[in-house]
């Protein structure tokens, strides 16, 4: 597709292509669902316009990534080890941010994080969706 999002037919914030991908893969459900919280930050990161740093963009990128970090803790939680953790979200990554406009947009996203911190979560069932 050639906007920005993409398709998400059934609006639960996944792009229908990430989503089918994730839908057919060999792994339990506890995973899957681990793995639709993780596409599902990586999409909302390139939902909003990140262009100019604004306390409101700066504050709105800060939320996004904390949904990313919650998503890390709950891939430990169902009992991802911590290299499939890394090789999965990379594969989202390459997925999500497939086109030179999609990759723009995260990059605007992540320069608003520019030397921000975070400290990862234990993992708990809290932080899954």
């Amino acid at each position: 597709s050639d906007s920005l999002t993409g398709p998400d037919t059934n609006q639960d914030g996944i792009r229908d292509d990430i989503e089918a991908f994730i839908d057919v893969l060999e792994v339990t459900e506890p995973v899957r669902k681990a793995l639709k919280q993780d596409a599902r930050s990586a999409q909302e990161n390139i939902s909003y316009d990140f262009s100019d740093k604004t306390e409101s963009s700066v504050s709105k990128a800060t939320e996004i990534s904390k949904k990313f970090d919650r998503a890390l803790a709950c891939y430990e939680f169902v009992g991802v080890e911590v290299d499939d953790i890394i090789n999965s979200s990379r594969l989202l990554m390459s997925l999500t941010y497939n086109t030179k406009k999609r990759t723009l947009a995260f990059l605007s996203y992540n320069r608003l994080l520019n030397g921000s911190t975070s400290v990862m979560l234990a993992p708990e069932a809290t932080y899954c969706e």
